[in-house]
Parts: C-alpha cells; sequence; structure tokens
C-alpha cells in the first residue's frame, strides 16, 4: 500500500480520467458564447469566419491530439520516469485556466505542431543519417511560424539540440533548412499564382514593430499562469540538476534539452509579448512534463506537501478563471 496520499493520487487510474472530465467541464464552461454563433479567424491571411461549434471542435480535438502526443513522447523516451499522464494532468489544469487560449485555434494547433517537432528532434537522436527527421522537425517548425513567427527564434537552440543528439552533418542540416523553407515556398506559390503577393509583406510586417511592446495587452492571468509554470520549472530545474548524475545519458540529454527549450520560450514571451497568448499552451505542456517528471519519481515528504499545494492551487486557478471570471 502507498505510503503518502501523493503516490495514491499518481497510481490511482482514476485520477487522470477524472480530471479530464473536469477540465473539459471547466473548458464547456469558459466558452463563453452560443455554438451557433459566428466565430472568426483575423490575421496575415486576412478573415475567415466560421461557426462557433466548428471552432470549438477542432479546439477540442487539438487538445486530444496534443494529449496523445505528450503521452507518445512519454512512452518512447521516458520523460517522466513511468508510464504514467501525471504530465498531461497538469497540462490540462493550466492549458483550462486561461480560456482565452484553449479556445483559440490557432495556439492548439501551434502547440500540436510543436510538440510533434520535439517528437522528431528526439526520433533523430544518435542517427547517423538524420535527415527525414531533422526535416520534419523543421517542417513542423516553418508551419508552426506561419501562425506565430517569432517561434523562428527558436531555431538556433533546435540546431544545438540536435548537434548534441549527435544527429546534425551537413546533409541534415541542409535537410532541416529545406524543410523549414518548405511552408514558404509553397505559400509563395499560391500567392503568385493567385496575384496575392501582399501576403509576404503583411506576414513580415506584423512581426518586427512587435518586439518588447504590448505587455499592456496581456491579462493578468496569463501572467499569473505563467508566473505558476515558472515556479515549477524553477522547482523541476533543482530536481533534475541534483540527480543529473542518476540519470541515463539519453534521459540527461533529452531532460536538458526541455529545461532549455522551456526557458527559450519564455524568453521568447519577453522579447516579443505579442505572442505570449500563442504560447502559453506549448510552456503549459512543457512545464506539465518537468513537473510530472519531479512529482513521478521523488516521494519525499517536501514533495509530498509541495504535490499536493500545487494540485490544489491548480484546480483553484481553473475554477477560478472558468467560473468566477466566466460569471
Amino acid at each position: 500500500m502507498s505510503r503518502t496520499l501523493q503516490q495514491r493520487i499518481i497510481k490511482a487510474k482514476t485520477t487522470f480520467p477524472v480530471m479530464a472530465v473536469f477540465a473539459l467541464l471547466l473548458w464547456c464552461v469558459g466558452a463563453g458564447g452560443p455554438l451557433d454563433a459566428q466565430g472568426v479567424l483575423s490575421g496575415w491571411w486576412g478573415t475567415v469566419a466560421s461557426p462557433a461549434w466548428v471552432m470549438e471542435g477542432a479546439n477540442l480535438l487539438l487538445c486530444l491530439l496534443a494529449l496523445y502526443l505528450l503521452a507518445e513522447l512519454n512512452n518512447a523516451y521516458s520523460l517522466v520516469g513511468r508510464r504514467t499522464m501525471l504530465h498531461g494532468l497538469f497540462f490540462l489544469l493550466l492549458w483550462v485556466s486561461v480560456p482565452w487560449t484553449s479556445h483559440c485555434v490557432e495556439a492548439n494547433l501551434l502547440l500540436c505542431l510543436l510538440l510533434m517537432a520535439v517528437g522528431s528532434l528526439f526520433g533523430g537522436y544518435q542517427q547517423r543519417n538524420a535527415v527525414g527527421s531533422l526535416f520534419s522537425l523543421f517542417l513542423f517548425i516553418g508551419l508552426g511560424s506561419l501562425l506565430c513567427l517569432p517561434v523562428l527564434l527558436l531555431v538556433p537552440l533546435l540546431y544545438v539540440a540536435a548537434w548534441f543528439f549527435q544527429s546534425l552533418s551537413v546533409r541534415s542540416f541542409f535537410a532541416g533548412l529545406m524543410g523549414l523553407l518548405c511552408p514558404y515556398w509553397v505559400l509563395f506559390v499560391y500567392a503568385f499564382c493567385s496575384d496575392r503577393l501582399e501576403l509576404f509583406a503583411t506576414l513580415f510586417s506584423s512581426f518586427f514593430p512587435s518586439f518588447f511592446s504590448g505587455y499592456a495587452d496581456i491579462p493578468l492571468l496569463s501572467w499569473i499562469v505563467w508566473g505558476c509554470s515558472l515556479l515549477l520549472f524553477v522547482g523541476s530545474l533543482g530536481f533534475v540538476m541534483y540527480r543529473y548524475g542518476r540519470y541515463k545519458i539519453r534521459t540527461r540529454l533529452f531532460l536538458a534539452f526541455l529545461l532549455w527549450w522551456v526557458f527559450a520560450v519564455s524568453l521568447l514571451w519577453v522579447v516579443v509579448p505579442s505572442a505570449g497568448g500563442l504560447l502559453l499552451p506549448l510552456l503549459s505542456a512543457s512545464v506539465g512534463v518537468l513537473a510530472g517528471h519531479l512529482f513521478s519519481t521523488s516521494f519525499t515528504r517536501a514533495s509530498n506537501i509541495s504535490f499536493l499545494v500545487v494540485l490544489w492551487c491548480l484546480i483553484g486557478l481553473s475554477v477560478y478563471s472558468c467560473l468566477w471570471m466566466h460569471w
């Protein structure tokens, strides 16, 4: 029998399903509008109108896809340390705590694309011929940059990570470059054939003026969720550094990359605050993996108390944001 409440909650088979239903109910309450209304997607591509129920259904499907990708990352690379969906639980609570991002198609689509990019990066670990892995990695980054152009600032970190993972060569470098440029080449062909070359000007002009501007437009709740994520990140950082020598080399590199990944995404938010709404789900998923690793492998008295405090704080934050703020 498990000694602590933390172990009982983590090992219980009903923990994740119950929390998933709880998060789904909060997500439905936070929709904040009739499903027969018209939803609008606007950006450099123009304005696209669609029924609200179609957009909300897409958000829910993308969330399910993100959970599947998180589960596959853990099953394939043992990031959490055991077969559990604890990292998915933390992601769901952080994701549902900010209704304007959990109900944003662009943010959820960007999350799935970047999770697939991380999976491609890990899949190329110690491959002599990692051309396919790096091509797919930067293809997903290129597609994500069409939704959030500042994502391109993460490209140097990914190339450095590929070098540490021993998957970078001259061929794979240029394969990654081709994958990165492929979405822009397709967009250029479409714009040229349809005589809409102004799409490129609109795309890039929306990016450069946004450096270090737009902090006032970020809601207070987004800052609170970001702060909670950074607290979990700091705790995970200390735990990983404490146990660093006990990990296998592969696990050590993957966890180190996730730590740098969260730091880079947070820094990107500071540099380009206008992209914070799109980057918040990605930050929640990445921190969820690190927090899941922390609490699934540490069973001290301090971790037991910290786990219960974090869990109840995230539950309270999600209830407050979806119920109190909604009404």
